[in-house]
């Protein structure tokens, strides 16, 4: 997929290989986390690591009272490096990958201070109790990249 070169936020792995790296760098996500995205409400929650993963699963509002979708997402190792896995499910608890069976995996692209770049996702540590996550979305043949602004409500004890 072709990004544009106005592409700020977010990276493409592409030929390259990932950086080494621990899931320990990201326990500090661990918690309860509140925001918006898309122009709706956003809920986000993840384990303290645990059997060498953190899992955490997230839900965006349709804005007349109901869920408009969830995912079960999480942070593994991956070949010495992370990736970023996700599924995605319908209000019905339909899963958008069924016909996979696999998630959608991001590769880690690079680690700069507080920010973790996936391939088309990026993680942004805006202070101790903020991040905003960047995802590169094609809709319509239009690559943009969303921003998903969140506050922590409650952490987790590592």
């Amino acid at each position: 997929m072709a990004v544009p070169a106005t592409a700020q936020h977010t990276r493409s792995l592409g030929n390259g290989t990932s950086p080494p790296a621990s899931i320990d760098q990201l326990a500090w996500l661990a918690g309860s986390w509140v925001g918006t995205g898309m122009g709706s409400d956003v809920t986000e929650t993840y384990s303290a690591l645990l059997g060498g993963r953190i899992t955490g699963h997230f839900a965006m509002a349709d804005g007349k009272g109901s869920v408009s979708f969830t995912e079960l997402v999480d942070y593994v190792p991956l070949r010495g490096s992370l990736a970023y896995r996700v599924r995605h499910f319908s209000p019905d608890m339909t899963g958008w990958e069924d016909g996979t069976g696999k998630p959608v995996i991001f590769p880690l692209v690079a680690v700069e201070k507080d920010r973790w770049f996936f391939d088309g996702m990026t993680i942004e540590r805006t202070s101790p109790n903020a991040l905003t996550m960047w995802v590169r979305i094609t809709e319509k043949g239009t690559t943009n990249e969303v921003p998903f602004r969140l506050v922590r409500t409650r952490s987790v004890a590592r």
